[in-house]
């Protein structure tokens, strides 16, 4: 995996193939075929496979042993004419992934028989699929018809994202505060589940590498973040440079160990022992494409992870700190972590001192409207579980609340939102990304075997 990449959503393998029945409109059935391998390979995913009808359960076996071979994400199954599910069947033995069923539109004049009888096989084979524990989705209509590809793209989304889940590596810095008890987490069981791995790092390593960064690596740090930001030339200039030096020696955790982000204890040892609230630089590490979950919240870090990687942008922890019934939204606060990358457009991004703490270095910004995507990943009383909750991002020029604030219009009743988190005893932060990703979060949930809740 390229690790360069970090905030690029990772790109599906898809491996093609089409069923068919020779009683039916076979050449027709062929020629459409072509156009829907064709339209695949338009949308630019790798696409493995050809366009010859599969008519026997010994040709699907054949094709399907090739296809297994690129590993593919998602297998693509084009009923391109009635068959009965053995194909189907066949092929999904073969290839342990996802399938998403692809049914054609009828091309006859009323009155004439059916041509392709495609939509029925295709209701077959999901019948068939289902029973043997596999993940359906389903398209129906004809290449080049807009919008078709909506149910594949979050299939395939979330079908990549569990593959590099399989792969990922988070640091713990530290460990979860007293009473914290939702950032705890059972690491046999993350990596059994999700796949995560964890780097433990201890707090005094991190202050002791910080204090021994370069005064030039302190100073370009320093300058990089003085050129996106506004404030840091009004702060204690001790705190700046610890900020510079907290930031490069993390980084270099993250670039050493290989690592996809970072959970870390940001108090009370950083401002007690250190002399820094971290807040802006876990947010510098997240405008590098890292993600950064704070009070070591593991889970919080794999549901940013999750968000990233479907979403190719950036995500941001937080706390559910107001309701507006009225308005029907909730507010989602945290103390200064955003990246600058999710500050409204155009606008100042000022760094200050903490809220409560009244030391550097945290970030005071609203966080940019458009649609959005909340979600939590969680453990219940049935094991893993995932949340989320399609809505938006309102426009609020004023920052609600010092550090960094969004209020959050979800599709569903705000109220019933937070109903479920409380009611439910859902870890106390949330996470949000820009865009809507419902689909691919159900679709991950059911990959992943775990429990989901949409709202």
């Amino acid at each position: 995996m390229n690790r360069e990449n970090r905030r690029e959503a990772p790109l599906p393998v898809l491996a093609f193939a089409s069923i068919a029945r020779p009683t039916f409109a076979v050449d027709y059935a062929g020629q459409m075929a072509a156009k829907a391998l064709a339209a695949l390979q338009q949308e630019g995913w790798p696409v493995y496979g050809d366009t010859s009808l599969l008519m026997d359960a010994q040709a699907a076996r054949q094709s399907a042993i090739h296809l297994q071979e690129r590993e593919p994400d998602v297998l693509v199954l084009l009923c391109a004419t009635f068959s009965d599910a053995s194909m189907a069947v066949e092929l999904a033995a073969h290839i342990p992934a996802p399938v998403c069923l692809w049914a054609l539109r009828e091309p006859g004049s009323p009155g004439e028989r059916l041509w392709l009888n495609s939509l029925c096989g295709a209701h077959l084979a999901a019948h068939a699929l289902h029973k043997t524990g596999r993940v359906v989705r389903y398209l129906y209509g004809d290449p080049g018809e807009a919008g078709l590809f909506e149910p594949l793209k979050a299939l395939a989304q979330a079908a990549a994202t569990r593959r590099r889940l399989r792969t990922s590596r988070l640091g713990l810095v530290g460990e979860a505060p007293p009473g914290f008890y939702g950032c705890q987490f059972d690491e046999l069981e993350l990596g059994r589940v999700i796949g995560t791995g964890v780097h433990h790092v201890n707090l005094t390593r991190i202050f002791q590498a910080a204090s021994q960064v370069p005064a030039s690596a302190v100073d370009a740090a320093i300058a990089s973040t003085q050129a996106a930001t506004s404030g840091l030339s009004a702060l204690n200039p001790d705190e700046v440079r610890r900020f510079g030096a907290a930031y490069v020696a993390l980084r270099s955790l993250l670039q050493e160990e290989q690592l996809d982000g970072l959970a870390v204890r940001c108090w009370p040892e950083f401002p007690q022992d250190f002399g820094l609230m971290p807040c802006a630089t876990l947010g510098r590490l997240a405008d590098d494409g890292f993600v950064c979950a704070c009070e070591a919240d593991l889970h919080g870090a794999v549901t940013l992870l999750i968000l990233q990687w479907l979403s190719g942008a950036a995500p941001l922890l937080a706390d559910v700190v107001a309701l507006n019934e009225e308005a029907g939204t909730i507010s989602l606060w945290h103390c200064g972590n955003a990246p600058a990358c999710l500050a409204r457009p155009g606008e100042e991004i000022p760094l200050t001192v903490h809220c409560n703490r009244r030391i550097g270095v945290t970030g005071n910004f609203a966080i940019r409207p458009g649609p959005a995507t909340l979600a939590r990943l969680g453990v219940g009383p049935r094991g893993y579980r995932l949340l989320y909750a399609e809505g938006e991002l309102l426009d609020e020029p004023v920052n609600r609340f010092a550090g960094n604030t969004a209020v959050f219009r979800p599709s569903c009743d705000a109220r019933q939102l937070l109903d479920t988190l409380i009611e439910g005893g859902w870890e106390h932060h949330v996470a949000f990304v820009a865009g809507h990703q419902a689909a691919a979060l159900a679709a991950l949930a059911e990959l992943l075997e775990i429990e989901k809740v949409a709202l």
